[in-house]
């Protein structure tokens, strides 16, 4: 049925863009390979090599309305069930005019992921759609809020799925010349379906063939500054904080593999991050980026070797760093199209309170971005 979903929705896609040919279609090819020394972000540092192809289509049928529908596979060399397929389609319409001082934006998009046999859990299926609200109160102060519904279904798992709404709200400012302030507000709500857990005598088991629908609360603040410093260069820092609000005994299945997993964003803490971006000459673009972490999670059930499935709770606390560079630089080929070729390099550091969750990761990676 989702899989049919999708198939209509390219359909309607492709209709839509054949439909009028004076209107701008815009297309990009990227190819890369790449490795990371740390696929599963844990002490076992699982490393592999990997290589990535995909397509991006951006289709305006007018100057208030655009569709982009987009594919990629990335295969690894040795896990080749990590190998997965990932595909969205999304559209955003604004309906009032630019000269309004006041603007909204419609939105919405559909996004798929496939992964081989041993890892066909995580397998997904998204749905999103909701509307941003803008009002310029002054030259200086613009105001902006949003809303939005999302749907993300594990359809390979009984558990893991969820739904819910996210609303934010806040506002841009600009003041002495070419500084930025931003400040928003953040509220999620989510419905997570949850494995019953039941107490069998003096032991903890699991039911797996039984799930309920646990939900939690999000809300969280970020503070954001940038400014240029001279004609090549910017700067910008950022400072966050969330709160997690869940039930005194709410406790989520183990974070095996951390960045698939469902329950990976339950964590309250603060985050800060600084970004430097330097254009040399010859339009060579740089982007320095560092971003720390102090993650408090929610309660994780871990599992004991037995017949019974026994299991027990633990508390997990992260501190996260990251430091990354991106260098990038487009070429004009003599067909007139574009080549971007970029190079990435990522550290990221990670301690925490279960030694099994201390790992470090080193990434570098190679991509070709050619318009069409």
């Amino acid at each position: 049925m989702k899989t049919q979903i999708l198939r209509t929705a390219l359909v309607v896609f492709i209709l839509i863009c054949t439909s009028n040919l004076r209107a701008e279609l815009i297309t990009e090819a990227v190819a890369g390979s790449g490795y990371q020394s740390n696929l599963f972000n844990d002490s076992n540092s699982t490393g592999d090599t990997y290589a990535s192809i995909g397509i991006g289509l951006k289709y305006y049928p007018s100057n208030s309305t655009e569709f982009k529908v987009g594919g990629a596979y990335n295969a690894f060399a040795d896990n080749k069930d990590l190998s997965n397929f990932t595909g969205d389609l999304s559209f955003t319409i604004i309906p009032t005019p630019e000269s309004s001082p006041f603007s909204v934006a419609l939105k919405g998009g559909l996004a798929v992921r496939k992964f081989g046999v041993q890892y066909n859990l995580y397998n997904q299926v998204g749905v999103a759609v909701g509307a941003d609200i803008g009002y310029r109160l002054t030259q200086k102060i613009y105001l902006q809020s949003s809303a939005e519904y999302l749907n993300n279904s594990y359809s390979k798992s009984d558990f893991g799925s969820n739904r819910g709404f996210d609303v934010t709200t806040g506002f841009n400012l600009s003041f002495l010349g070419s500084n930025s302030l931003a400040l928003s507000f953040d509220y999620s709500h989510r419905s997570l379906d949850q494995p019953s857990l039941v107490q069998d005598g003096e032991v903890n088991s699991i039911i797996e063939s039984s799930s309920q629908s646990d939900a939690f609360e999000l809300t969280g603040m970020q503070l954001r500054y940038s400014r240029p410093l001279g004609e090549r260069t910017g700067l910008k820092f950022s400072f966050g904080h969330r709160r997690l609000h869940v039930d005194n005994n709410y406790a989520v299945l183990g974070y095996t593999i951390d960045y698939l997993s469902p329950w990976s964003d339950l964590w309250e803490g603060s985050s800060l991050s600084a970004g430097l971006k330097q254009i040399f000459p010859h339009q060579i673009i740089a982007n320095l980026s560092f971003a720390y972490f102090d993650k408090s999670y929610v309660d994780v059930i871990e599992f004991g070797d037995t017949d019974i499935e026994s299991y027990w709770i633990d508390t997990r606390d992260d501190q996260l760093s990251t430091l990354s560079l991106s260098i990038s630089r487009p070429v004009l080929l003599p067909s007139g199209k574009q080549l971007t070729p970029t190079l990435y390099l990522g550290y990221r550091n990670n301690q925490s309170s279960i030694e099994f969750f201390d790992y470090e990761d080193i990434q570098a990676s190679f991509t070709l971005t050619m318009r069409l």
